[in-house]
């Protein structure tokens, strides 16, 4: 639990441990560092089968004492025994293995490559580790390498003959398997495993088992192992980290490149890089080949967004603790203005003023001319005193600047706060930011102001009043006067941010991978039945409000949809959007995406104006996570000026298909059948307005890159040939009508039917701008789709299904289940 720039872990109390002191209740681990150490055969026995899950090494370390001690996890975990009767085991910050890029480690354990790029890195603690998300895919490569390697030696032993390693890596891996498999018992075939063994590091001689020893470089504990066993665990330490620099974040690039994964705000980015075991603490390395790839700069803006914020917090952290309880309004506004806007002076001086200003209005002016006074006027005196003690006491309880506090934190500056932001982006992250305050980063990286605010008060969370923050300088070339945006009354609140594991159901998941094996394979009706079953699975487990919930709504949306039950789709679509708004929040990311099919799902029920309002809303969420360069905003613009072409406002269609068609030129290259289809999307508009010229234009323009990317004879090519030569005889008859107007032969030029998309084209160009494509099958072809099927089925009853006949299978179900339910 994250709160006012404090953590507090939070965990089950173990039964019985409040009632023994802790060297009492464990059993197993070390409370010291690994100076005293305990284990217990139980433990050792239960941890067998989580040890070899995540690739820990068993290991034995040496106490101060002597004494051997065998370990099958870090030497800090700890291991109770409730009085329950069950085993515990707490503290597991060290079970995966360090990551040696961030370590203090002798150069002599790093390579090359690795030195060539800065590393290993300095870091502010000693527990960065490795995710088991890369040991997972670290693992598999070795797995890959180690089958390989054993072909390579099996192959020179048969032929004599040497290959080299290129032809090796470009072998197959199933290939390679065969191979493998007709090993013999010959001692020659054992020394091949044995070597291939060694060769990838594995624990065992005989069979691939590869582990890490997670105590590795940790100067409090001493490993009872040879030199040669170090050695050996180090090596293979040192290949993790050279897999993730050299090739898990390229692979990851290369994911982005290929549009796989679409992050849109720095929560997305975090789990593409969790998802394939990349540690945040190398945004720097990512945006750094972010910056090499033109395609990718809306991507690069969103990972510097994120190291700025990811800075941000950490300083708002330390600033936000020594801030009284009831400054705290008054504080977290000083902060957002010297972040985001040009802050010059202290904000302790114009206090000062204040302070001396409100002293002097309450003081009793004592300089008067002294008389006979009586006891009247004494009184009189007393009672002006008592009163002003009074007025002063209650200033101090409604103004907090005249209590008698800590008054630091307002020396902060735009200067110094963006000073130590710089500072905490090259320590934390190792990138230079580069800039003295916000408008400096503005014009250098062009991102969005209110991107920064609100992926800083989701970071920390602050909740802020909605209104028109007025961010811009009123005189840019002038910054020495405070421009302070935000006041008191705008922070509304401060809550606090909860991180925890929700428990798993798996018998929905497996439900759910089920539905999408069936749905992958056509069975859209037996798929829909699984995903209709884990959705209610869920529904029991964690209640009605849940993500995962959204998701399974979302998918049963679009197998309605698919499956011609529009209206359906529609009503499930929209408690999916509902769930989405309350779970995740209005301006999340996947709320947009929800609201991007509930248009598609509207218009497909005949509410067109619903469903560019709901694209429109869409549009402002995106804006706000990241701003207008992105590929979904391409989506947007797409999907806006197909709705708005069907009921004929043809301008802003117009406008937003032109702006669509700038963004995918920018992400998918001049030559993309994407940008093919923008190209073709804005001929039909033009023409609806009468522009034959440009459309024209537009249309060759999609004509070439089809006929470039899919050939003269495919089905797009020769649609677009079509409207190429409907085009040109329209633009021939207009400027021949207009030849005769010149000439004196016509009084005017007469108008030109235009024929408008009909509500079923515009649905089909919907559909496939969103990736929706429906295969026509005739009931002809499907009948003999099934008679081979049942032949193969015949010939083959005690065998194993061919890929042919899979494949058969596959296109016939499809077939089946879009002739069932009448859809193209």
């Amino acid at each position: 639990v994250d709160y006012r720039g404090m953590r507090v872990t939070a965990q089950t109390i173990v039964p019985g441990i409040l009632e023994k002191e802790q060297e009492q209740s464990v059993v197993y681990g070390s409370t010291d560092f690994g100076k005293t150490c305990t284990t217990n055969e139980k433990y050792k026995e239960l941890l067998e089968k989580v040890s070899a899950m995540l690739k820990i090494k068993p290991h034995s370390i040496k106490t101060e004492k002597g004494d051997i001690v065998e370990l099958l996890t870090a030497v800090e975990c700890k291991g109770i025994i409730g009085n329950d009767g069950r085993h515990y085991l707490l503290d597991l910050l060290r079970m995966m293995p360090p990551d040696l890029n961030y370590l203090p480690v002798d150069v002599e354990h790093i390579s090359p490559a690795m030195k060539q790029l800065e590393y290993p890195q300095t870091y502010k603690h000693r527990l960065c580790c490795l995710r088991q998300e890369l040991i997972d895919a670290f693992i598999e490569q070795k797995y890959v390498d180690f089958y390989r390697s054993i072909a390579l030696n099996l192959s020179k032993l048969r032929t004599n003959e040497s290959t080299t390693n290129d032809s090796t890596e470009q072998t197959n891996v199933e290939e390679v398997k065969r191979i493998v498999n007709e090993i013999s018992v010959e001692d020659n075939s054992r020394e091949i495993i044995q070597s291939a063994c060694r060769s990838i590091g594995s624990v065992k001689d005989n069979e691939f088992d590869v582990r890490f020893n997670p105590d590795l470089f940790q100067p409090h504990v001493t490993l009872n192992q040879t030199a040669s066993e170090t050695a050996a665990d180090t090596k293979l330490l040192k290949e993790a980290a050279e897999y993730l620099i050299l090739k898990q974040i390229p692979l990851m690039i290369q994911d982005f490149q290929d549009h796989t994964a679409v992050p849109v705000d720095g929560e997305s980015l975090s789990e593409a890089m969790h998802s394939r075991g990349i540690n945040i603490r190398y945004l720097g390395r990512v945006a750094h080949l972010l910056n090499q790839q033109p395609s990718l700069i809306y991507l690069y803006e969103i990972v510097v967004t994120e190291i700025l914020c990811r800075s941000a917090k950490h300083l708002f952290r330390s600033y936000i603790q020594s801030v009284p309880i009831h400054l705290l309004s008054f504080s977290i506004s000083h902060f957002l203005n010297c972040f985001l806007t040009i802050i010059s002076s202290p904000t302790s001086e114009h206090l000062s003023d204040e302070l001396s200003t409100v002293t002097h209005n309450g003081t009793v002016n004592t300089n008067l001319p002294l008389t006979n006074s009586t006891n009247t006027s004494s009184q009189k005196t007393n009672n002006k005193k008592k009163n002003k003690k009074q007025q002063q006491q209650q200033q101090r309880k409604q103004n907090p600047l005249l209590r008698n506090e800590s008054l630091d934190f307002l020396s902060l500056t735009s200067k110094t706060c963006w000073l130590q932001l710089t500072n905490e982006a090259k320590i934390k992250y190792n990138f230079d930011l580069n800039c003295d305050d916000i408008e400096n980063f503005i014009e250098k990286y062009n991102v969005r102001r209110t991107c920064i605010l609100r992926s800083f008060c989701v970071k920390t969370g602050i909740q802020l009043s909605m209104r028109e923050y007025q961010f811009d300088l009123t005189n840019k070339s002038t910054r020495t006067t405070n421009n302070e945006c935000f006041n008191e009354e705008d922070i509304i609140n401060i809550y606090p941010l909860i991180k925890q594991n929700s428990p798993k159901p798996s018998d929905a998941y497996q439900f759910f991978t089920t539905g999408q094996q069936k749905i992958q394979q056509g069975l859209l009706r037996e798929g829909f039945e699984l995903i209709s079953e884990a959705h209610n699975l869920l529904n029991n487990v964690y209640g009605p409000m849940h993500p995962e919930i959204s998701m399974c709504l979302r998918l049963l949306a679009r197998l309605n949809y698919i499956m011609g039950d529009y209206q359906e789709a529609l009503y499930t679509q929209h408690k999916a959007v509902m769930m989405s708004e309350r779970v995740l929040g209005i301006d999340n990311p996947q709320t947009a995406t929800e609201y991007i099919h509930m248009a598609l799902y509207s218009f497909a029920n005949g509410h067109s104006i619903n469903a560019s309002k709901l694209l429109c809303r869409a549009r402002y969420i995106i804006l706000t996570c990241c701003g207008e360069n992105h590929p979904q905003i391409s989506l947007i613009d797409s999907n806006l000026g197909l709705i708005l072409q069907s009921y004929g406002d043809y301008e802003n269609a117009l406008k937003f298909m032109e702006k669509s068609l700038e963004l995918n030129k920018k992400f998918y290259g001049l030559k993309s059948l994407k940008v093919a289809l923008s190209h073709h999307l804005c001929a039909r508009i033009q023409s609806c307005r009468g522009d034959f010229r440009s459309a024209l234009t537009s249309e060759r323009e999609a004509y070439q890159i089809y006929k470039l990317q899919l050939g003269d004879e495919h089905e797009r090519t020769r649609e677009s040939a079509q409207v190429l030569k409907h085009l040109t005889e329209q633009a021939v008859v207009l400027q021949k009508r207009m030849n005769d107007v010149v000439k004196g032969q016509l009084l005017m030029i007469p108008s030109i039917t235009i024929q408008q998309p009909s509500f079923q084209n515009v649905l089909e160009m919907l559909n496939v701008v969103n990736g929706i494509l429906f295969i026509q099958i005739r009931e002809k072809d499907l009948d003999l789709i099934r008679d081979e099927l049942n032949k193969q089925t015949i010939n083959d009853q005690q065998t194993t299904a061919t890929p042919s006949i899979q494949t058969l299978s596959t296109a016939a179900e499809q077939a089946a289940a879009l002739m069932n339910n009448e859809v193209d």
